[in-house]
């Protein structure tokens, strides 16, 4: 009886670490980054009107950012864009200062050039 139970405690303890290591990763918000393209901001900026409601997949670090996590900048090399994640519907930690991979689409309003994030992954 002893082993039975021995037996079965093994198997619960097995399917808690299948299920923790088979969970979504809890650094992703949104949607999954699919995207596998990386965009300088640079680009987006030199070449507006060719992202104009393109999705992309842009990578950098967290120089400001919502305190409610809606929204941020992203710098890299090339330069600094705002990411929208109001109209997403959703909202990541505070991470300033951290290395994301961000995924949205351009959208240009006048003068503002920003991407409406679509998925977040902190680095």
């Amino acid at each position: 009886m002893k082993l039975m139970i021995v037996i079965a405690l093994i198997a619960v303890a097995f399917l808690a670490v299948y299920i923790v290591g088979c969970s979504p990763k809890a650094n992703v918000f949104g949607q999954p980054i699919s995207e596998t393209t990386v965009t300088s901001i640079g680009d987006i900026f030199k070449r507006a009107e060719q992202f104009q409601g393109k999705r992309v997949r842009i990578e950098g670090k967290i120089t400001d950012e919502c305190p409610a996590g809606g929204w941020f900048f992203l710098q890299d090399q090339t330069g600094t864009i705002y990411v929208n994640l109001h109209p997403s519907e959703f909202a990541i930690p505070q991470v300033r200062g951290q290395q994301v991979i961000a995924q949205g689409v351009v959208r240009r309003e006048g003068t503002q050039i920003e991407v409406i994030g679509e998925g977040v992954q902190i680095k």
